[in-house]
């Protein structure tokens, strides 16, 4: 660079060649240098998904160093990740609506429901893709209670969310099954994380707040061995086959923010699934790790190992369920094709 005569102008940010060797040697300030400060800021990547099994891909992500090895690979240099586990759906979108965080790991009423209210707008919320399936149970400590025809007004069940989590969705797609009456059961639901769920029944029939739970693992397996406690419904049988569970989900402008980072992510989520899916015992420490999960290891390889239970990019019965949505009168829009619903990264699945 050319200098003006007596050294460079005043308020020149540029450095002259004694600065330049200053810098390399780390003797320049940070006033004098900020493009250098600003190459060598980590990305931040913020990630919030609830508590399960389920969202282990994010596990493998965050904690195993997947999303860094992408970063790396595309040339973006150190990447800042950080995953926070919530307590329902609820929470997942209003952090994702709201900037609080980045991305976020939902099932998929919650993506479905965000498109409808967002596609269109600066704000669309898409899936980046699928993560897993596996099967919801709702279990019961009543005695009384063999089918959901028998709950009554004095039952109460523990969902993540009322109305809009997957978990109460399931019942009511169970109650429009027997009553073609979908919302025949909804007044009987309460919002509870999962394992303040299983913690509130153990409390015991007669004397715990809630009576029944629609779970995931590994919380059906703990709630299970509560005293008196059997499966009504699982979901399975209620879908009438295997449907995508849990995606993840971002917004229009994270997409737009950083183009190579959002592919990161991408390919990350892909590679971490597969790595999940490969070696079910490394994805079942790091979870146990992650999320300082109190079963064992052969305990978390048990459910893993449950035929319902999948790791999976390839996404499932999507248009069927927003059918059922829209009949029910939780979305408004139509879904003509399962790709309305993400965005690019998840275009090379084979789904329906």
């Amino acid at each position: 660079m050319r200098e003006s005569k007596g050294g460079p102008r005043k308020g020149d940010r540029r450095l002259n060649r004694r600065e330049a060797v200053a810098v390399m040697a780390g003797g320049a300030s940070l006033v004098a240098a900020p493009a250098i400060v600003a190459a060598q800021t980590s990305l931040t990547v913020s990630f919030v998904q609830q508590r399960g099994l389920l969202y282990a891909p994010v596990d493998m992500m965050v904690t195993g160093g997947v999303l860094q090895q992408e970063a790396t690979r595309l040339g973006l240099g150190k990447v800042e990740a950080s995953a926070r586990t919530l307590s329902g759906p609820a929470a997942v979108t209003d952090a994702l609506l709201s900037g609080s965080a980045d991305y976020g790991a939902a099932a998929l009423p919650s993506l479905l429901t965000l498109w409808d209210k967002t596609h269109g707008t600066a704000n669309e919320v898409r899936a980046v893709g699928t993560m897993s399936n596996g099967a919801m149970v709702l279990y019961t400590i009543n005695p009384n209670v063999k089918t959901i025809a028998d709950f009554t007004d004095k039952d109460r069940i523990a969902v993540p969310s009322v109305r809009i989590s997957f978990n109460a969705m399931m019942l009511e797609m169970a109650a429009e099954k027997l009553w073609n009456d979908p919302h025949r059961l909804d007044h009987l639901t309460v919002g509870l994380g999962h394992a303040d769920a299983v913690a509130a029944l153990s409390a015991g029939y007669g004397k715990a707040t809630v009576t029944a739970h629609i779970a995931v693992q590994p919380f059906t397996e703990r709630g299970l061995k509560l005293p008196g406690a059997h499966v009504v419904a699982d979901s399975r049988e209620v879908f009438g086959g295997p449907l995508t569970q849990v995606t993840l989900l971002a917004t229009k402008q994270t997409r737009d923010k950083n183009p190579t980072l959002f592919k990161a992510v991408g390919n990350a989520l892909e590679t971490s699934i597969r790595m999940c899916s490969a070696d079910k015992h490394a994805a079942a420490a790091l979870w146990k790790k992650a999320q300082n999960a109190s079963e064992s290891i052969d305990e978390l390889l048990a459910l893993l190992d449950d035929p319902g239970f999948e790791f999976t990019s390839q996404p499932h019965r999507i248009a069927t369920f927003a059918a059922f949505l829209k009949r029910i009168g939780s979305m408004k829009s139509d879904v003509r094709d399962w790709k309305q619903l993400f965005w690019e990264t998840a275009y090379d699945q084979q789904g329906d």
